[in-house]
């Protein structure tokens, strides 16, 4: 069993954010093949450039794109992204069939990869988004806030977000959930440091998470949770990462889980009021503007092409 290996590794200070739409074409399979057999030299050839940037990367592929592009059966959860509505509140389902992951040490050689993903599906697929998330303040969101405290370590985290078992033609593979977020800063930041703490349930300075009744019922560390019928949680692993300039900026959801059912709880839970009216109130201040399910094939199924 063969993982790709941007899904288990820890995040890197830079990393790139790919998505492709397929083209109509006669030749789709044939001309998907040959880009596919590129892929691992161009990075290859980029890495040449600078052997310690640590650069690692995968590709994954949509429940739409699996029938146009692959003979084998579809994994058996791959399924499309479904659109979430409440109130003024709105996770759309947006398009994409491609997706490539880059992350290393350095920006300019992840835009090097983009640059060559973009020339070599060409023939095939055009790139509808390509965000360039970095490092922020070390660990810290746009929001100022640490982000990713609670990730799955070692064993916990190849538990969490391999296949095994459950779908033996695909072991070692994973499921992604992609959402890019547009934060409002500007009203964020009228906040008091109180009322933001309250928002997350976190401290802000020394990133201590709150307990019991000092814990609101809508902030994001409860409601962005996924949990079972008894409450008990059900991990996932997040390599999510802060963009953007003075003009737009926000933060880049990646997450990784062995079904994409268990992110999909987490995001049920925070858009949807429960019977108090609680959301998770960080909806106020950020907003999602993409969003999309890949499957990530383990890396012996790519070889077999």
């Amino acid at each position: 069993m063969f993982t790709q290996n941007a899904i288990l590794s820890d995040g890197r200070p830079f990393a790139d954010f790919i998505t492709l739409s397929l083209r109509d074409g006669a030749n789709l399979k044939a001309d998907f093949l040959s880009a596919l057999r590129q892929l691992p030299k161009l990075i290859a050839t980029v890495n040449k450039a600078e052997p310690t940037c640590q650069i690692e990367w995968l590709v994954a592929f949509s429940d739409q794109a699996w029938s146009q592009l692959f003979e084998q059966q579809k994994p058996s959860a791959l399924v499309p992204f479904t659109e979430m509505k409440q109130a003024e509140r709105h996770f759309p389902a947006t398009a994409g069939d491609i997706f490539v992951y880059v992350k290393s040490e350095r920006m300019d050689l992840n835009f090097r990869i983009a640059k060559g993903v973009a020339d070599l599906f060409e023939p095939i697929a055009e790139i509808i988004e390509d965000t360039q998330g970095y490092q922020y303040l070390i660990d810290r969101d746009m929001i100022d806030f640490v982000d990713g405290t609670e990730n799955p370590v070692d064993e916990k985290r190849v538990n969490a977000v391999l296949i095994g078992d459950e779908d033996p033609n695909y072991q070692g593979g994973s499921y992604i959930t992609l959402q890019r977020y547009v934060h409002n800063l500007n009203k964020w930041n009228d906040l008091a440091v109180s009322q933001q703490e309250q928002v997350i349930g976190r401290s802000k300075a020394d990133n201590v998470e709150f307990s019991g009744e000092k814990k609101a019922p809508f902030a994001h560390i409860n409601k962005g949770k996924s949990t079972d019928e008894a409450g008990k949680e059900i991990p996932m692993y997040r390599q999510n990462m802060p963009y953007g300039n003075a003009i737009e900026h926000g933060s880049v959801f990646i997450g990784f889980a062995k079904s994409p059912e268990v992110i999909n709880i987490s995001l049920r839970k925070m858009i949807f009021a429960d019977e108090q009216g609680h959301y998770d109130h960080l909806l106020k201040y950020t907003r999602a503007v993409t969003g999309c399910i890949f499957f990530v094939p383990p890396a012996d199924f790519l070889n077999t092409l």
